[in-house]
């Protein structure tokens, strides 16, 4: 099943403002939502590898693996937050 859209410029020049608005906030929203998705994925991935030593038979983590999940979300989002932040100081400075 393909479900590539192929709209060429002469389609677009058909929309009008409010429609070429609409389409550039809507392509906005879906690249941040498959950049949040890749994000979940590699910290899905990364801390799984790094805090699950055994199988998963039970259904349930160690308390060990459970506890070094939450910390490794932790810190994988208070990264992201001080690089945000920084960020942020580097474009108000400009």
């Amino acid at each position: 099943m393909d479900d590539e859209i192929n709209v060429s410029a002469e389609d677009l020049q058909h929309l009008s403002n409010a429609e070429k608005q609409q389409l550039q906030t809507f392509i906005q929203t879906e690249s941040q939502r498959s950049n949040i998705q890749k994000t979940v994925h590699e910290l899905t991935e990364m801390c799984f590898k790094k805090c699950i030593t055994g199988s998963i038979s039970s259904g349930k983590l160690a308390s060990k693996e459970e506890s070094c999940m939450s910390n490794c979300v932790n810190r994988f989002m208070d990264s992201n937050l001080a690089v945000l932040q920084h960020l942020e100081k580097l474009r108000a400075q400009q």
